[in-house]
């Protein structure tokens, strides 16, 4: 079968072209999952920079437009800060001050006013702005009025500082000092901050401490005041905030960028497993379909097998015709050759007797012979179906005659039990003699392929009815199992290693088309029997 050889190759290493797809499926999928958690960290990154240049950019403009307030109060309010300047201790005028400051900047946390120097002009300057305050203002004014702030602890409240000079533009007078609370710049960070993304202010001279968060200040954070290693090699971005001492920084949250690839992992996963499914489905239907083509194909080459034996047998018996044909002359003529012998002999007085019982041997086994001969040809013939009245028991003998050097080579004890008198049955006899010498043959071959060494073959009739005679063919082998008793009248059915599968499901159409029925008992272990029914012959 030349043609289908390439197809047998091709099908019989899909088991590993499947392999090797699902490998390349898994790696892809690893590879889009590898791809996907990229681009979304990349996203966030991008992300990360914007949020924080906005938040910088938005800090600076506020921090610059509350100089510039302060900048312009402090023109428009000059003379009332000169009132304060010549008499800082008067309760009135640093209440009017302090009641303006609120109108104009109502989130303030404190105030106070500085002379040329620095130094402070109210004495209560402690309660709300303390020494590191005063210690900025100093450095404000050392550094040519140039802000630098950051945020104050302080036991009445966080806050950050805002400085501008008053007075004349070229000969300033002081320093017009505001404090602000964190909770302003809070606002701004967790407004722009993005899920899933914290926003923090960070001193630029203590990298790792936290001013300020979208939370608040550091003392409204639910957790440590600094960050930790991990924190730090985790900030995406990082900005400086412009006349501050602050930097801005973008800290995503630690589960971030885990559950995006712990999610990418299993879409890749459960596509794996759905296409992996799919796969092995295909696998099997392609499984399966292979196996009934290898199986068409054992049953072609079997069936091509049989139809060559059954051919085999025609010949067998056309040859065996043609041989009968010829040897029947010659065994006819020794018969005849020895006949005369004896009349010869027969017409002297004196006899030799050991020459006569040798002739008489001779004649009868050469007619013996040429019946052995005739019965083969009528068997392996291909003459009509007749059936006419036949004693079964002398069927059985013939039958039992064929077998006879084989069951002896084999080391098998045949028991007939034939009843007597029975009546005639009505069937052709080569046919039901062709079914008993297959239930023979399969018993013998069934006990020499056992393991027990006692082989009896017992073969019986009998009456089973008025109407109905019974053969039995018993044997001592292993037996029928409940599959082989479902299964061996079946067509091609064979346990023996060169069977076809023929002979039972012939010899079940040749007795049911005689009107009978052949069965066998189950029971394995305890030897086969099959049974088999004719009609009998009218009277």
């Amino acid at each position: 079968m030349p043609n289908s050889q390439p197809d047998y190759l091709s099908t019989r290493h899909y088991g590993t072209y499947a392999l090797i797809t699902l490998v390349m499926v898994a790696a892809m999928l690893a590879w889009h999952a590898w791809k996907s958690t990229g681009n979304f960290r990349e996203y966030h990154q991008q992300l990360a920079v914007t949020s924080v240049t906005g938040a910088a950019d938005e800090l600076e403009f506020l921090l610059s437009e509350l100089q510039r307030s302060m900048r312009v109060f402090a023109n428009d309010k000059r003379s009332l800060l000169e009132e304060v300047a010549s008499d800082p201790d008067n309760d009135a005028i640093w209440a009017r001050l302090e009641s303006t400051v609120q109108g104009h900047f109502p989130e303030y946390y404190g105030l106070t006013l500085t002379n040329r120097s620095g130094d402070v002009m109210r004495p209560d300057f402690d309660n709300e702005v303390d020494e590191l305050c005063q210690r900025d203002i100093h450095t404000f004014i050392e550094d040519g009025y140039s802000q630098q702030g950051y945020i104050h602890p302080n036991p009445m409240g966080y806050h950050f500082d805002v400085m501008v000079p008053w007075g004349d533009a070229d000969n300033p007078q002081g320093v017009f000092f505001l404090s602000f609370p964190p909770d302003i710049l809070a606002r701004v960070l967790k407004r722009i901050q993005s899920p899933g993304h914290a926003l923090l202010l960070l001193r630029t001279d203590e990298v790792d401490l936290i001013e300020v968060s979208g939370e608040g200040t550091r003392t409204e954070l639910q957790r440590d005041f600094t960050l930790s290693s991990d924190e730090l090699a985790r900030i995406l971005y990082s900005r400086n905030i412009p006349n501050s001492r602050w930097d801005l920084v973008d800290l995503p949250d630690e589960q971030l960028f885990r559950s995006e690839a712990l999610r990418n992992a299993g879409y890749a996963a459960v596509v794996f497993c759905t296409f992996a499914a799919v796969g092995l489905l295909m696998l099997q239907q392609l499984s399966r379909k292979e196996q009934r083509r290898l199986q068409a194909e054992e049953q072609a080459l079997q069936h091509q097998a049989d139809l060559a034996h059954v051919d085999r047998i025609n010949i067998m018996g056309e040859m065996a015709s043609g041989l009968a044909h010829e040897l029947n002359q010659p065994l006819s003529a020794i018969s005849t050759y020895c006949q005369a012998g004896l009349r010869i002999i027969d017409s002297f007085n004196d006899k030799p007797a050991k020459l006569v019982h040798a002739l008489e041997q001779a004649s009868m086994q050469s007619q013996r012979a040429g019946e052995i001969i005739r019965r083969i040809r009528r068997f392996t013939g291909k003459g009509m179906v007749r059936r006419k009245p036949i004693d079964i028991n002398r069927v059985i003998h013939n039958a039992v005659s064929y077998i006879d050097t084989e069951q002896k080579r084999k080391g098998v004890k045949l028991v007939l039990e034939l009843a007597d008198g029975l009546p005639a049955a009505i069937a052709d006899e080569i046919h039901i003699e062709q079914v008993i010498l297959n239930l023979l043959h399969n018993a013998i071959e069934a006990m020499f392929s056992g393991s027990d060494n006692t082989r009896i073959l017992r073969v019986s009739s009998k009456l089973a009815s008025a109407d109905t005679l019974q053969v039995t063919v018993n044997d001592t082998g292993p037996g029928l199992d409940a599959a082989m008793h479902n299964s061996i009248f079946d067509t091609f059915y064979t346990t023996k290693k060169n069977g076809m599968g023929l002979g039972l499901a012939i010899s079940r159409s040749i007795i049911e088309a005689h009107g009978g029925q052949l069965w066998a008992d189950p029971g394995a272990g305890a030897g086969a029997t099959f049974h088999f029914t004719l009609s009998v012959a009218a009277a």
